[in-house]
């Protein structure tokens, strides 16, 4: 039985419901049960309340909406690699190796760096930006191997750090600060990836119940 009196309470209820959803996909599946309903109200003479009262309830209707998304997105992963997604991801964490460098080789010219630094900023960008609503399963799973990868790496600016501390036999200043501008970067990095696929997670079980 529904509660809803109207077609926007019986919309607003079933977009709760289909929260986990893009917001792009959930106000298409919107817009086509408002025209449904509204054409029913048309076509049989009836108040909202009745046509509404006598459809299909909102959890009842958002499980069949989102086990169609499911199988539909099962259905392109299988079928199209996601490439994109995966270059984004090891944009993010390819760079972190070559931006250790820095810390080894002295008088280095810091401008070589400057592709890798460009690669890790577009493809953070792109990850926290664009993919951090368009996440499913498998891109779930992608990102939290990446941010298992994500740890070893951070030994190396480190060992690298007590590498040149051995062989000059000094704490250079620009070293130290360079060291902790990358591990802040890394942090933040890390913390980020760690969050996007934590709030999948939660989103997930959430549609479970």
């Amino acid at each position: 039985m529904n509660k809803s009196h109207t077609v926007e309470d019986y919309l607003n209820e079933l977009e709760y419901q289909l929260r986990e959803l893009p917001a792009d996909e959930r106000r298409a599946h919107l817009n086509e049960i408002r025209d449904h309903l509204m054409e029913l109200v048309a076509e049989e003479g009836k108040t909202e309340q009745q046509i509404v009262y006598s459809f299909m309830s909102p959890e009842q209707l958002s499980q069949e909406i989102l086990q169609e998304e499911q199988t539909s997105r099962q259905k392109k992963e299988f079928a199209i690699p996601d490439y994109w997604y995966g270059v984004t991801v090891i944009s993010v964490i390819a760079p972190f190796g070559a931006l250790a460098l820095p810390l080894i080789f002295e008088n280095i010219d810091i401008g070589l760096f400057l592709p890798f630094l460009l690669q890790f900023i577009v493809g953070a960008g792109v990850l926290f930006g664009y993919y951090k609503n368009k996440m499913t399963t498998k891109r779930g799973d992608i990102l939290r191997k990446a941010g298992r990868m994500m740890v070893p790496v951070l030994a190396l600016p480190f060992g690298l750090f007590s590498l040149n501390i051995m062989q000059t036999g000094e704490l250079a200043a620009f070293n130290i600060a360079y060291l902790a501008c990358y591990v802040l970067v890394w942090a933040c990095t890390y913390l980020s990836m760690r969050s996007i696929y934590l709030n999948h997670v939660k989103i997930v079980e959430l549609s479970s119940y």
